[in-house]
């Protein structure tokens, strides 16, 4: 009786292993695919898988081995805001000038991801304007809008310190205050997605 017991559950291991394994594959599978899913949506499949194999591209940036550069600049009120004072949030960092039709076409989307984001205290959306200052771009914000706004009409930020030549450009940077997301072009940021992909970095 003892081996007929013994053997019922030597085989009952046998059959169980290879099923523990197969579902614990398709677990890890699972948040591995779950991961993606918010930066394919962003990116696109073919610019995603060349960025995850490490290719470099001329269009967006995905990895943690950059620190972003602190810098000061004045917001529409004229008060400076400091990158690094902002540590322990996801930065989500628009470049824009008015005189780009795709900036002017997403800054709603930016808006809306500003005023979602209000709530939280762990992500902060900030679009850095080339322009010269308020003036120039009032006429895009309602007068509730939360999104920080700041001004760069040197490039001293965009261009000289982040390298930007071409807007819109957005930018993720974790609450340590390294680079992991450049998005080149305009995109609809009032997604669902783009909460996602805030949660990844955070």
């Amino acid at each position: 009786m003892k081996n007929a017991e013994l053997y019922a559950a030597l085989v009952a291991i046998l059959v169980a292993a290879p099923l523990v394994y197969v579902f614990s594959r398709a677990m890890a599978d699972g948040q591995v695919r779950a991961r993606e899913v918010p930066l394919r949506a962003i990116l696109g499949d073919e610019a995603y898988e060349d960025l995850a194999e490490g290719e470099a591209t001329q269009l967006h940036y995905l990895g943690d081995d950059r620190r972003a550069p602190d810098f000061t600049l004045t917001d529409a009120n004229g008060r400076e805001w400091r990158l690094r004072d902002h540590r322990g949030k996801v930065i989500v960092m628009n470049f824009w000038s008015i005189t780009c039709q795709p900036c002017v076409e997403e800054m709603p989307t930016l808006i809306e991801l500003a005023r979602i984001a209000e709530g939280r205290d762990d992500v902060e959306v900030v679009a850095i304007s080339v322009d010269e200052g308020w003036e120039e771009v009032a006429r895009l914000f309602p007068a509730d809008n939360s999104l920080t706004v700041l001004f760069d009409p040197e490039r001293e930020v965009v261009r000289d310190r982040f390298g930007t030549r071409l807007y819109p450009e957005t930018w993720f940077i974790d609450p340590d205050g390294v680079i992991r997301l450049r998005v080149d072009g305009a995109r609809d940021w009032s997604s669902p997605i783009v909460l996602e992909l805030v949660e990844l970095f955070d």
